[in-house]
């Protein structure tokens, strides 16, 4: 990923800090709308999983510009999902429902620009945990 596309990112990720509640709603709904058959993997509260995602997301976020820094963390968490039977075609939702749910809280600044490098960092994290999923 290139410099300015990872500041871009992580500018954008400290945007919504201060807006976690209404993330972790956002995203979830979207999520189990997009992909009804992933609502089993999470608890009835999904409070306390999406502060779990968004540290995640923030670590992962924060290691781009040096992603070998970040790979082993990343794939550990690729084999972690896996054991819990998350499959590979399950990470196109949660793309999916991340970049909705930026573009819900972000607004305006959420510009095409800004998607892009986005999509960039998730598919390059989601795959490393996928590659990871494959090889134990």
């Amino acid at each position: 990923m290139e410099l300015d596309a990872i500041a871009r990112v992580q500018a954008s990720l400290a945007q919504i800090r201060p807006h976690e509640a209404a993330f972790i709603t956002l995203f979830y709904n979207r999520l189990f709308a997009l992909d009804p058959a992933l609502r089993p993997f999470f608890p009835d509260d999904v409070t306390a999983h999406g502060l779990l995602v968004l540290t995640m997301l923030r670590q992962g976020v924060a290691g781009l510009g040096t992603p070998a820094a970040i790979i082993p963390a990343v794939k550990d968490v690729g084999r972690a999902h896996a054991r819990h039977g998350v499959q590979p075609h399950h990470y196109h939702a949660f793309g999916q429902a991340l970049l909705w749910t930026l573009a819900q809280l972000l607004g305006d600044a959420f510009t095409p620009d800004l998607a892009d490098a986005w999509q960039e960092a998730f598919y390059l994290l989601a795959g490393l945990m996928k590659e990871a999923a494959r090889s134990p």
